[in-house]
């Protein structure tokens, strides 16, 4: 067992506090998979496409493919243990109550950074869709990455917030603009186009999923929602395994369609805008407009929801002693300085100079995630169905991860420094923190 302090409350997914603090009800089925599902698509698609045909070429869909078949084993593996923890929570409680607080402590730390670099890659998306709708040269992008995040700092200090309307509307329309381009490609469906099917190998479409995989971060919100789902036994299950499907399908779907309407070397050139250029082969300037506007407005209301909810969930984290007491204090009423944190640090990390990397970065901290979920399911949970599924997804994760290293190690060891130096910075930090803790304890929640 791994001895530590008491740990903190339930963390929870960031994009579930507004919802949480709107006092909204109680979630029926139908309520829980439009969460996930706005959760998972975010801006993440208008971003992942070009990187994923770029890598994987015609077999781009069998990445989506691969990446939701791990996505549905780790489901199955938070729908187990949330059941077993019979509480809202995640794999921050899971741990806890497995007797590894110190882990525990540890992926929260990690979970936030993670959640930093999704924040990052928003930015990034509306930042090159903003310069490339004005016909501005790829320099003001950064520009407009900073600014928007600059803009939802702004909005969340006057204490507007994340609306969970808002919300459900950002993500009826943008589900409708990526339906819309995708039926047209499909109108144009043509055998030929993905001619050969492996143009670019087996292996790029492993090593493509592995580094998109941050493109179906989202569903496992719904475990730190359990309390306030009806009948959760019933519901979570069902809302898990239906939302990770349905994200899969509208990938796939998107993926084909644009590939029917405009060529890989297209989407390939154009990657940090490529919906944009498959809307424009669809519907001419108009079928473009109405791709940029949805990347535009997904962006625009995914930075805003996460940098409104994860500023709150620091600030209860940092109140159960799991974060430096900084990150505790309000002013009225607002985690100020978690909100400046998150938007400083997320505007730093959107400015690096390619897509790919954030995409990687992100797609490597939630892999570890989801493996230590999938381990801890098949060491604690009973069953053999379920130690089968879950242990498979840990391999799984495990091999993603080992994958991706691969590739950084062989084509681009700068991204890999990179993510080596801020994840040894997050573990240094934390141990200092712990160290620290240990001298001069506060008290807090359990």
């Amino acid at each position: 067992m791994d001895s530590g302090p008491p740990t903190a409350k339930a963390a929870f997914h960031p994009r579930t506090a507004a919802r949480r603090d709107k006092g909204l009800g109680r979630l029926r089925l139908r309520d829980a998979v439009a969460m996930a599902v706005g959760g998972m698509i975010g801006g993440g698609i208008f971003s992942v496409l070009g990187v994923t045909d770029a890598l994987a070429g015609h077999l781009a869909v069998g990445s989506f493919v691969t990446g939701g078949a791990i996505a549905m084993v780790t489901a199955h593996s938070f729908a187990a243990l949330s059941e077993r923890a019979g509480r809202s929570g995640g794999l921050f409680v899971y741990l806890h109550n497995a007797g590894f607080p110190r882990t525990g402590s540890y992926t929260s730390w990690l979970l936030m950074f993670g959640y930093l670099i999704v924040l990052a890659v928003y930015g990034f998306t509306f930042g090159h869709y903003a310069a490339h709708a004005f016909g501005l040269p790829g320099a003001f992008a950064n520009g407009f990455a900073v600014l928007i995040l600059l803009v939802f700092l702004g909005i969340n200090l006057r204490g507007v917030g994340a609306s969970a309307l808002s919300e459900d509307l950002v993500v009826l329309i943008k589900v409708a603009v990526l339906a819309l381009i995708s039926a047209i490609g499909f109108a144009h469906f043509s055998p030929e186009r993905l001619a050969p099917l492996d143009d670019k190998g087996l292996a790029g479409a492993i090593v493509a999923s592995a580094s998109i995989f941050v493109a179906y971060e989202g569903f496992e919100l719904l475990a730190y929602d359990y309390d306030d789902l009806v009948r959760p036994r019933w519901t979570l299950p069902r809302a898990l395994y239906l939302s990770v499907a349905i994200v899969a399908l509208v990938y796939v779907t998107v993926t084909i369609g644009s590939q029917m309407l405009v060529s890989d070397e297209v989407i390939v050139a154009q990657k940090e805008v490529a919906f944009a250029a498959a809307g424009q082969a669809a519907l001419g300037p108009a079928g473009y407009w109405i791709a940029s506007l949805g990347a535009l407005l997904a962006a625009s209301s995914a930075i805003n929801a996460t940098l409104f909810s994860t500023a709150r969930q620091m600030h209860e984290i940092a109140q159960a002693n799991e974060l430096p007491a900084a990150f505790a204090r309000t002013r009225a009423g607002l985690p100020v300085t978690a909100l400046v944190f998150l938007a400083v640090f997320g505007g730093a990390f959107a400015m690096l100079p390619d897509i790919t990397a954030l995409l990687i970065f992100g797609s490597a901290v939630f892999l570890a995630v989801f493996g230590a979920t999938n381990l801890l399911a098949a060491l604690v949970l009973a069953g053999f169905w379920t130690r089968l599924v879950s242990g498979t997804g840990f391999l799984a994760c495990l091999g993603a991860l080992v994958v991706l290293g691969i590739q950084l190690i062989l084509h681009d060891q700068a991204t890999l420094l990179l993510i080596g130096v801020s994840l040894a910075s997050v573990s240094i930090l934390h141990l200092a923190f712990s160290w620290q803790q240990k001298r001069n304890p506060r008290s807090g929640a359990v």
